[in-house]
């Protein structure tokens, strides 16, 4: 069977690219966040040093927006948009790797460690943005959903696999033949990617022949962005979700610190027996979480973040009040692995909160700034328990969490939300979003973008009522009731400006979600001239024609009586 290396042509090599990506970001996150600070504190170090160990290696992850802005800038299309970016970041991950064997003594070195550390999930962080974009770049809309599965799991195998096995090696071998086996194995995910070519005519490498396939894309300016931002991000329901986020990711943080050092020191764990039981969890927490979207779209993502946030606080809270059962290994087993479980849990309902309030046009940046204040959340938790850690003992820092966590949810209660208003109507919150990726089982692709092309919509305002309209194949979509105001030959002319003949093209793509509000679209034909097919959402009502059809529509004459009788019947 011949194999097809060009993503943009071949679904089988998206998914094998997407998850071997995220394989590779895995692979950071098993060793540097799970099975190391066990391994530490086997050796003797204390909890303040292994915190800040962790609260410094995090913080990469909390300013990896700076890089996208860096990406739209430079590019060298020649070899695809994203995927020189990809290729550097995995050969510096892989790099950084090799650089661990520097690490003589982790005990007495631990400043060069978390050196080394933070430089990996440098380039870790910039894999991930890199990676994002480019899925969203050559991936159609109805196979994102499954492209993003694959992304989950092969991070999740990533970081479990890694965890059990390394958390073994440590013990055994030491973090140099460690660290040889963890670049060994980014090397082949480098070389592997290294064959595979966005669009097909591109470059493999710098000196192959090849042209660029792909035009640049002007971003916005910094200026217009900041102005965008200042119009959403002050509002109450902003700020509100901005201070879920940071104690979200205090908890967290505060939660990773101390639970590898209590099942270290306390309750006699070693180092392969935690990474182990992280691993095994780590997986089933992503298995549940796929599993909580569809209750999210039931019950709504306030309720069931309350449900899962409530679930933390339980736990803390009768961990430390059952202080007699800590000499029992399978309670102690249990509790541990309960905690590792909600991590993922709740962190979709966390994510799905939080994409409710993006506004279309800021929304790539303005959700980006929430899940950084997450990432620095969860590294000034870390921080706090290593400050305390030598004042408290564990009945009261398990305590505290349930504290901070309780105070989470008082907040979360004082949330409040519904859809923007535009000229007294109310209209739906614009994003795009799919299962998948960033270290928390989703990607934001950004403000709205066209469900057939994947380009980005442009809103245009006319005759008072605005409508958005892909920069790219030019189709139209009108959120419920715009469709009736703008059907006149001149509102027509006015918006409808793409080319027919792709318009046809795109009309061939009939199953894809919802651009606004990711609900399932219903194929429709126009009543009137039974030869014009377009899409419905079936929770927001609005609908998506390509180009050339609102012509079409608005346009009757004596061709369209002949062509109902050759247009088929549509399925």
């Amino acid at each position: 069977m011949t194999i097809n290396w060009v993503l943009a042509e071949s679904s089988r090599m998206r998914y094998a690219a997407g998850s071997s990506m995220y394989f590779a970001q895995g692979i950071p996150y098993g060793l540097m966040n799970i099975a190391v600070p066990a391994w530490l504190a086997s050796q003797g170090v204390g909890a303040g040093q292994i915190a800040s160990f962790l609260a410094i290696i995090i913080l990469p992850w909390a300013f990896k927006l700076l890089s996208g802005p860096l990406m739209d800038r430079y590019q060298f299309l020649p070899m695809g948009r994203r995927r020189p970016w990809v290729l550097g970041a995995q050969l510096g991950m892989m790099l950084s790797f090799f650089g661990l064997v520097l690490v003589d003594n982790p005990v007495e070195q631990l400043g060069l460690l978390m050196i080394l550390g933070l430089l990996i999930n440098v380039f870790a962080a910039t894999q991930d943005v890199a990676v994002d974009g480019m899925s969203i770049d050559v991936t159609p809309v109805n196979e994102q959903g499954r492209l993003n599965g694959f992304m989950v799991f092969g991070k999740a195998i990533g970081w479990g696999v890694t965890s059990a096995v390394t958390g073994t090696m440590l013990v055994e071998f030491g973090l140099g033949v460690t660290a040889i086996a963890a670049a060994a194995v980014q090397t082949i995910v480098l070389l592997g990617f290294m064959l595979t070519v966005e669009r097909r005519g591109e470059r493999r490498m710098p000196w192959s022949s090849g042209d660029a396939m792909s035009e640049r894309r002007t971003g916005n300016s910094f200026a217009s962005v900041i102005k965008g931002l200042n119009a959403v991000l002050w509002t109450r329901v902003s700020l509100i979700l901005m201070a879920i986020m940071i104690f979200d990711g205090f908890i967290g943080g505060y939660g990773h610190a101390l639970m590898p050092i209590a099942a270290i020191n306390l309750f006699g764990f070693t180092t392969p027996e935690w990474s182990q039981l992280v691993a095994v969890m780590g997986l089933a927490g992503a298995v549940t979480a796929l599993a909580l979207g569809p209750m999210i779209d039931r019950f709504g993502a306030k309720r069931m973040l309350v449900l899962t946030i409530s679930l933390v606080a339980l736990h803390a809270f009768l961990l430390a009040q059952t202080q007699y059962l800590w000499e029992n290994a399978t309670y102690v087993k249990v509790m541990l692995a309960a905690w590792v479980l909600l991590g993922p849990v709740t962190m979709v309902c966390m994510i799905a909160l939080a994409m409710t309030i993006c506004a279309s046009a800021t929304s790539a940046t303005q959700f980006a700034i929430y899940m950084s204040l997450a990432n620095l959340g969860a590294s000034a938790g870390s921080k706090t328990y290593g400050v305390i850690a030598e004042q408290t003992s564990y009945v009261e820092a398990y305590l505290l969490l349930g504290a901070i966590t309780v105070a989470m949810i008082a907040i979360i209660l004082f949330h409040r939300h519904s859809p923007e208003k535009t000229n007294d109507r109310k209209r739906a919150p614009s994003y795009t979003v799919g299962m998948g990726t960033s270290g928390a089982g989703m990607y934001f692709s950004g403000a709205m973008r066209c469900p057939k092309c994947r380009s980005d919509m442009q809103q245009i305002i006319i005759d008072g009522t605005e409508v958005d309209r892909c920069s790219a194949c030019h189709g139209l979509w009108f959120d419920d009731g715009e469709l009736s105001n703008l059907r006149s030959k001149e509102a027509a002319a006015a918006l409808d400006i793409g080319d027919v003949m792709t318009g046809k093209k795109q009309n061939e793509i009939e199953h894809y979600r919802c651009p606004r509000c990711a609900g399932p679209m219903n194929r429709l034909v126009d009543p009137g001239q039974t030869h014009i097919w377009f899409e419905q959402c079936g929770s927001c009502r609005g609908s998506f024609f390509d180009a050339g059809e609102l012509t079409d529509l608005a346009t009757v004459s004596v061709s369209d009586f002949f062509k109902r009788f050759v247009t088929p019947v549509r399925q």
